[in-house]
């Protein structure tokens, strides 16, 4: 049975962290640095490679200190960590290979181009290679279990990273891959193919006359190389998932370098502008067809674009047929700190992390500018994990999230209407208090730059009156329904007048500890009267409303 979430001595855990450079981990005083960061992000977790050639540079004698030490300065700043395997692939390359295995080819064959030319890939279709980066995963899974099950400082392992073909190949033209090529396609995949008629496979294989059975290329026309090639790369990164459970039952996930997705915007080129047989949205469902021990399939977000940004994080949100979503990779601009709040919020994302940690320090090791927006956004969502967890699916948790250009939307709740403003409510002043002067100022503000941080928020309706709140640059006016006859309420004229005519019965601001929410500050008077405000650094903020 696979994996629903990340959990710690079997409490369900939101991963919320960063992911280091990729040769960080070879580095204790890197570590040291992606640690600190984290720390300064308000995360929980380091996402750090494990990399064969470290762990295994001579064939059979293998670095168990190397994991060891990583885990250890992981406790030290109490912090939990993803292991991320870089063996047969990174970034749809060998690069992480051992020594060993690059001077082999005959040993070990690499993906061919159809002259004989080898590529910079092993061969996804050769039993040694997997064999090999088998035997070496499973001694890792062998010591996170004697050196951490007690702990569960280690969370998940990540198999392998961002999969595939990088070359100018769709498919291996070796023997080994020109044999599977030739081969029938897999009967569970035909299967899977007829029974899914919404996905992008059953479009190919209707395109190529919608035959009962064939080869690769009979039963997905050209798509059927890279089909071929995403199928044999799932089944190997499969089984070794597979063999690693054996030694330790811990969460174990892909990640994946996206295409262009439905849209067709670039990156649409298997091979040559993503790794050919990676599990990007046209090959998703081959993997989920051939995939049984991975517990999720994880995209590697870095859209510019924030309805393309959204896409991604919809195609592989999966949560009802068991794959639910993980953010691996993804950047600290403002626009991700918005929009991480869709994936955790409205599709149950497990965990989010930002790829290159390190580098959201400056040189004196302070915060930078650029990652503000999205420590905001990690602070809020730590601060109200425990809410996430509890109010997932019963429809009582509301994400508020800011579009560009957009200065307010709607919420219905249950009893009430919520107007959500970000841009103040377009009254000449609106009170916070002396500690937000300036976030008055630029509340009135529209945002029109993609880069630029936006509003956002979780608002939990715990009780009909009564809610929890965590936002930044977000103020909300509260007012029952709109009668059925077709009238307008008269307080709803003007912003002023709805302000002023929201009862509250009590407004303060806290943080949760053990579970328990704790009252730090009261708020009244002028800091009451424009509507429930919210900036990050106010915490959580519980308010009950009344007529």
């Amino acid at each position: 049975m696979r994996h629903s979430e990340f959990t710690v001595l079997g409490e369900p855990f939101l991963s919320l962290g960063g992911q280091t450079h990729n040769s960080s981990s070879y580095f204790p005083e890197d570590m040291a640095r992606s640690f600190e960061s984290v720390l300064q992000l308000g995360g929980n977790t380091v996402a750090t490679p494990i990399c064969w050639d470290a762990f295994e540079p001579v064939e059979n004698a293998f670095n168990e200190g190397h994991v060891k030490k990583i885990i250890d300065q992981a406790r030290s700043y109490g912090l939990h960590l993803v292991l991320l395997w870089f063996g047969t692939w990174k970034n749809g390359t060998m690069e992480y290979c051992p020594r060993w295995v690059k001077q082999a080819p005959e040993r070990f064959p690499r993906t061919l181009c159809p002259n004989g030319d080898r590529t910079s890939v092993l061969s996804c279709h050769s039993e040694a290679n997997r064999q090999a980066d088998e035997k070496a995963f499973c001694r890792l899974m062998r010591v996170l279990r004697e050196y951490d099950a007690d702990t569960q400082t280690v969370i998940a392992v990540q198999v392998e990273n961002e999969p595939g073909i990088l070359g100018p190949v769709r498919r291996d033209f070796g023997p080994d891959g020109a044999r599977d090529f030739a081969a029938s396609v897999p009967d569970v995949l035909m299967d899977y193919v007829k029974d899914h008629p919404a996905s992008r496979l059953h479009g190919f294989w209707l395109k190529a006359g919608g035959y009962a059975a064939g080869s690769w290329t009979d039963f997905f026309g050209r798509y059927g190389a890279e089909a071929c090639s995403a199928w044999h790369t799932a089944r190997y990164i499969d089984s070794i998932a597979e063999a690693g459970k054996k030694e330790y039952d811990l969460f174990l996930y892909a990640n994946v370098w996206l295409d262009g997705g439905s849209s067709g915007d670039g990156w649409d080129l298997g091979g040559l502008e993503y790794p050919c047989g990676g599990a990007v949205s046209k090959s998703l469902d081959v993997w989920y067809a051939a995939c049984h021990a991975l517990d999720a399939i994880a995209p590697d977000i870095y859209a510019g674009e924030p309805g393309r940004h959204l896409e991604n994080q919809e195609i592989y949100a999966h949560a009802q047929t068991g794959w639910p979503l993980h953010i691996p990779e993804s950047h600290a601009a403002g626009m991700n700190a918005t929009l991480m709040f869709h994936a955790v919020g409205n599709l149950g994302a497990i965990g989010y992390h930002i790829f290159a940690c390190e580098s959201c320090l400056d040189n004196d090791g302070k915060m930078t500018d650029h990652a503000m927006p999205m420590r905001r956004s990690m602070e809020m969502l730590a601060s109200v994990s425990g809410l996430i967890r509890e109010h997932r699916t019963d429809g009582r948790m509301h994400v508020l999230m800011q579009k560009t250009g957009s200065g307010s939307e709607h919420l219905e709740l249950a009893g009430w209407k919520c107007r959500v403003c970000f841009n103040g409510t377009g009254e000449a002043w609106n009170a916070m208090d002396f500690r937000h002067h300036d976030a008055i100022r630029d509340e009135t503000k529209p945002v029109h730059d993609v880069s630029a941080e936006t509003g956002r928020g979780l608002l939990f309706q715990v009780t009909p009156d009564e809610f929890f709140l965590v936002g930044h640059k977000v103020r909300l006016l509260f007012n029952r329904p709109e009668a059925p006859d077709g009238s307008i309420p008269a307080s709803w004229l003007n912003a002023g007048m709805q302000a002023n005519a929201m009862g509250t019965l009590y407004i303060e601001e806290g943080d949760f500890v053990d579970g328990l929410f704790v009252a730090k500050r009261i708020r009244s008077g002028d800091e009451a009267r424009h509507g429930i405000w919210a900036q990050a650094d106010c915490g959580v903020i519980h308010f009950g409303l009344c007529d």
